[in-house]
Formats: structure tokens, sequence, C-alpha cells
């Protein structure tokens, strides 16, 4: 099973596995209390953003780590599938990333999605059939690479 096989595999699969035993639910409750108040708030996020996206079965994530601007032409059919991308661009010169977000923008212009920065040079390409709700803040530090 390639990685691709994998990562679908473990944001879309169903959990079948309902049942629980008290002591096990016991224990998790204890470990929910230990955690701090950003892992608990991130946490949820991260579940109800798998929700969402497990609750449309024909969406799509795909990661992309761009080495060449040839290549966002692949990142462009994708999001014209209407499947999101994560896009990567630690591998590219900073003036080849300004060409591959150019790029991009006009893409999602046309398909009228949405990209929104996610950390340092990665980006969230989503099509319009793809909701992303809150936001990921920076420090000034971090957007300037």
């Amino acid at each position: 099973m390639g990685y691709g096989e994998k990562v679908k595999k473990w944001f879309f699969e169903e959990d079948d596995d309902d049942v629980y035993e008290n002591e096990e639910i016991d224990t998790e409750e204890e470990s929910v209390k230990s955690t701090s108040l950003f892992e608990k708030a991130k946490s949820t996020k991260t579940t109800d953003a798998m929700k969402a996206l497990s609750a449309n079965k024909d969406s799509h994530l795909i990661l992309f780590e761009p080495r060449a601007y040839s290549e966002t032409q692949e990142i462009a059919t994708y999001l014209k599938q209407k499947r999101a991308a994560v896009v990567n661009l630690h591998r590219l010169q900073k003036e080849q990333s300004k060409r591959v977000i150019d790029f991009l923008s006009g893409v999602i212009f046309a398909i009228e999605g949405d990209i929104q920065q996610i950390g340092p040079k990665i980006f969230l390409c989503t099509p319009k059939n793809i909701g992303v709700s809150g936001n990921i803040t920076m420090d000034d530090s971090e957007t300037d690479e």
C-alpha cells in the first residue's frame, strides 16, 4: 500500500469500533483533563475538520511539494476536479514560489475557491465545494520567510 493510499485510508476510513469498555473511557477522560487548553482546542478543530471531510466522500485532500514551477499544472488539475490541495513551497526559490502562488491564485479565482496560508511557505487551496472554517495566525517572522 503506497503512502497516498495510507493517508487516504487514515483520513476517510470510518471507525466501526464504537464499543468501548468502561475502563478505557475513564482513562481517556483522565488524559483529556491533563492536556493543555491549547491541545484541546487544536484536537477539537482537527476532529471537526476531519468530520467535515469525511462527510463528503467525493472530496480529497492532496499534498504537493513542487520542486519546479512546471509542476503547478498538476495542482491546478486537482483543483479543477474539486479536490483540496496543501502546497508546501519549501523546496522552491523565492521567485518561483511567488510565481506558483500567482498561478494558483488565478486558478482559485477561476473556480471560485479559496487559498489560505497555513504555515510558512505552506498554502491550503480549496475549491468552492470544500469549506474551511477558522484561521491560523502567524508571527511576522514566519510570514517573511
